[in-house]
């Protein structure tokens, strides 16, 4: 399987278990369809690891290995060049 494909998976279960906003969720899986031509495979490979630790609670607490959704956008925001 495909690192995307790893990607599209992991964003639409944190979505369904974890709250993973949907606005997110479908800047994930446009870049998992390849709307991003170029992209470096490192950010998306980092994009990946960011949504399997994602924690609607992160930074909350003792949540230390949690990634909250600003993180991923900013990640999303790399990876279209934004940044």
């Amino acid at each position: 399987m495909e690192v995307v494909e790893r990607l599209a998976e992991a964003a639409r279960r944190q979505h369904e278990e974890a709250d993973l906003p949907a606005s997110l969720l479908n800047e994930i899986l446009e870049i998992a369809k390849g709307q991003t031509p170029g992209c470096d495979v490192a950010l998306i490979e980092l994009l990946l690891e960011q949504v399997e630790a994602f924690d609607s609670y992160a930074g909350a607490g003792c949540f230390g290995d949690a990634v909250s959704a600003a993180t991923i956008q900013a990640t999303l925001d790399r990876v279209r060049g934004k940044v």
